[in-house]
């Protein structure tokens, strides 16, 4: 017999670009649709309203809709700019004997096991999110936690918790529970 005591390879998730691309596609195009539709409204009731009570309450009116027209338009950079980013196929997230390596757009975090409270999966929008939630009081000099986060971006990271998306990712969220659960002996489950 083999006494050896066994050793757990670590487990590399990778993001997973095509299945973002595909979830993110309809809030895309939804935005993009607002962003050419309100300003056509709001050239069409400025035109309205100036043709019924003068071109000064004309233009007054038309005012909010340029207002949300540039508003939409943000957003669709903004998405646009998190869909370039979430299209490069990249490691997320690294589980092995030590703990967690994440990587998010902000920066870099290393977290090991013992700084990792509890684990929990919740569904929103028909996907699953794993949250690995963070001790209480964790901070960037706490005992074995490497970070190259902004604080503010770590001081949110410890209140929600680390999250994963099963539709960002390549690994199924039953295979990363049951890593963790393995890494921390059944600790996490």
């Amino acid at each position: 017999m083999n006494d050896a005591p066994q050793v757990i390879p670590p487990l590399v998730v990778g993001s997973d670009p095509v299945r973002t691309e595909r979830a993110m596609r309809p809030a895309f195009l939804f935005t993009m649709f607002g962003a050419a539709l309100i300003p056509l409204v709001a050239v069409f009731l400025s035109a309205l309203t100036a043709s019924s009570s003068g071109l000064g309450l004309g233009l007054v009116s038309g005012l909010s809709f340029t207002v949300v027209s540039w508003l939409m338009l943000f957003a669709v950079v903004q998405l646009a700019t998190a869909r370039g980013a979430q299209s490069i196929a990249r490691p997320v997230l690294t589980l092995d004997a030590n703990g967690l390596t994440g990587s998010i757009p902000q920066g870099d975090v290393f977290l090991p096991w013992a700084a990792i409270d509890r684990i929990s999966t919740r569904k929103r929008g028909g996907s699953r999110i794993a949250t690995f939630h963070l001790a209480p009081g964790l901070t960037e000099q706490s005992a074995g936690v490497a970070s190259t986060l902004p604080p503010a971006s770590f001081r949110t990271l410890v209140k929600r918790g680390f999250q994963v998306g099963e539709v960002a990712i390549d690994t199924p969220l039953d295979a990363l529970t049951a890593a963790a659960s393995a890494f921390t002996a059944g600790r996490l489950r």
